[in-house]
């Protein structure tokens, strides 16, 4: 958007957090951990719930989240998988792309996902850390948008899980909230 690339560098940084920001959320759902875990892990239920990606929920595996650029920036988020004990905990690095290459690089953000059993579900908590390295707009929309998510979204997706697989069709693609017009057909939609 343009009125976000005439920002001089002195409103970029004032539009960033002066200390640490993280987001959390934390949602109940009637599942067991392991059906919990495919939610967030198997490349296709992402797909449906957040964006189009090449994910594996393996130690060490770089992938991105990629839509269409838009009001969030260039589209592409670059990933790595920094833990995943299934079906415990999911932590990636998360950065915003830049479509400048010449620009500085932004600092990484962490999204841990802690799946805890209680009773007959699981309690799924996020946090985002180091979002105060993003500005307070984009801050606010992923702060709604990971609440929207949780509460909405996997959900559905859950829904469409059974003895910890996922069957796609949870989300249609015309009913995404992403566009995917220019994502290569190598990430999963």
């Amino acid at each position: 958007m343009p009125w976000v690339t005439i920002w001089t560098e002195r409103q970029r940084t004032k539009a960033v957090a002066e200390k640490s920001v993280t987001i959390r959320k934390e949602r109940f759902y009637p599942h067991p951990p392991e059906d919990v875990w495919v939610a967030i892990t198997d490349p296709h239920a992402l797909a449906e719930w957040m964006e189009p990606n090449d994910h594996q929920p393996v130690v060490g595996h770089k992938f991105n989240f990629m839509v269409d650029p838009g009001i969030c920036g260039f589209g592409v988020k670059e990933c790595e998988v920094l833990e995943a004990e299934a079906p415990r905990r999911l932590v990636w690095s998360w950065v915003h792309a830049l479509k400048d290459p010449t620009r500085p690089r932004p600092e990484s953000m962490r999204i841990a996902w802690t799946l805890i059993p209680e009773g007959e579900g699981t309690r799924l908590i996020l946090e985002h850390t180091g979002a105060e390295h993003i500005n307070w707009i984009l801050r606010n929309m992923m702060r709604v948008g990971w609440g929207h998510m949780m509460e909405r979204l996997i959900p559905r997706i859950l829904g469409r899980v059974e003895g910890a697989k996922f069957t796609p069709g949870a989300i249609p693609l015309n009913k995404r909230a992403y566009r995917f017009r220019t994502v290569p057909d190598q990430y999963v939609r």
